[in-house]
């Protein structure tokens, strides 16, 4: 590739299968009016191949498939090449026959990152949703034979998505930027956060800035469980979630990170580590304006995913999986939603001291944001400010949603 060569701003949106990141494409070139590409199509194109085959064949000779790879993707610079910015689909790591597979185009991305500028959005989505998705792609015969020799369960999942989040760090230290970023976000979200890191302004010029909503969670969850009222439907999650949507609206230059959009662990009846049948009224409400659509229930021990991707008896039918998955799912929300804090530009604490009483979730991400140097605003009704604090309590003080918007100008 010859330097100074276009695109010169290059946005990469990543994810597993199943994160439908075709869709994300289709809505931010109608969205922002930008010149898209889907890398795996160039690859299919000169391997004349399925993509889940080039994966086995970067198993068997990986260096001589990766040239292949670096072809592919001169072919869809070269088609992007009229435009000064460009937003790609690709994927940066495959998952095949239980393998982890780095996909070349890692380190295409990063020689390219000489000539260029580069971001990445990593996509993830709550694992059930991401899974029926798979599933019901089998089930209607559009990836033949895609799940031969191929078992795709909740944890592999997982695991698939968690090194999926390593490479983009890998990316971002040698100077691309990076962001987390959860599927059910409302599209106002995912077209801000694209504009972002094109380096896109809005109409009235200011620069976009990135918050991430700290909030109670678990404790809601419980009260919710106790008064018998769906969470979905419970009062404060409906505030909580009122809040953000205020915010995003009422601040055009703000793009919200809220850790809500991925909602995973849902606790099971009678005592179960999990549920296996997730119900719309148990999960944490959601924006209705979203890219994707989400189907509910999905339930993991059905016909669909038996048939399709995985042994329904040996993986979420065993008690014994079913604590070793949620223990997966406690460690990727901790790597999630900390990394949600460091991306962001500064952190919102909405009611921390709900219920009169202190939360650990959230007093940990109040405390890793001032480690970082990120201003804090607390949001505090007062009459949850009896909680009494500690010291070294470094977060900007605020009674009302009013007083939030007047500080962050909107």
């Amino acid at each position: 590739m010859a330097t100074g060569s276009r695109p010169r701003r290059l946005l990469v949106i990543s994810g597993t299968s199943g994160t439908n990141i075709s869709r994300v494409l289709g809505f931010l070139s109608s969205e922002l009016g930008v010149a898209t590409a889907k890398f795996e199509d160039y690859v299919e194109e000169v391997f004349r191949a399925p993509i889940y085959h080039v994966a086995e064949l970067l198993l068997v000779g990986y260096r001589s498939a990766a040239e292949r790879f670096e072809k592919a993707f001169n072919a869809m610079m070269e088609d992007l090449s009229p435009s000064d910015e460009a937003v790609i689909g690709a994927h940066l790591v495959y998952y095949r026959r239980n393998n982890i597979i780095v996909s070349p185009v890692v380190a295409l991305l990063l020689r390219s990152l000489k000539e260029r500028s580069i971001a990445v959005i990593d996509y993830v989505d709550d694992y059930y949703h991401v899974l029926h998705r798979v599933a019901e792609r089998a089930a209607r015969g559009e990836t033949p034979e895609v799940t031969g020799f191929q078992v795709l369960d909740p944890a592999g999942l997982i695991h698939w998505r968690g090194s999926h989040h390593s490479v983009a760090q890998l990316l971002q230290l040698q100077g691309a930027e990076v962001a987390i970023y959860a599927s059910k976000h409302s599209r106002t979200g995912h077209a801000r956060l694209a504009a972002k890191l094109l380096g896109r302004k809005t109409e009235e010029g200011r620069s976009y800035e990135t918050v991430y909503i700290s909030h109670p969670i678990t404790k809601v969850r419980e009260k919710a469980a106790k008064e018998g009222v769906p969470l979905s439907r419970h009062p404060d999650a409906l505030d909580i979630e009122g809040f953000k949507k205020r915010l995003e609206e009422s601040c055009s230059h703000i793009v919200v990170y809220s850790p809500t959009t991925i909602d995973e662990l849902i606790p099971g009846p009678d005592g179960e580590p999990l549920a296996t049948r997730i119900e719309r009224e148990a999960r944490w409400p959601h924006p209705e304006n979203g890219i994707h659509e989400y189907p509910y229930p999905v339930d993991l021990s059905s016909k669909l995913f038996d048939d399709t991707i995985y042994p329904v008896k040996r993986t979420v039918g065993n008690p014994g999986y079913l604590e070793i998955l949620r223990s997966e799912i406690e460690a990727s929300i901790e790597r999630r939603d900390l990394g949600y804090v460091t991306q962001a530009d500064f952190v919102v604490a909405y009611r921390p001291s709900m219920y009169g009483t202190h939360h650990m979730g959230v007093e940990t991400e109040i405390k890793t944001a001032i480690a970082t140097a990120k201003p804090v605003y607390s949001v505090v009704p007062p009459e949850e400010r009896k909680v009494p604090y500690t010291l070294f309590r470094f977060e900007y003080p605020l009674a009302s949603v009013e007083e939030l918007l007047r500080v962050l100008r909107c």
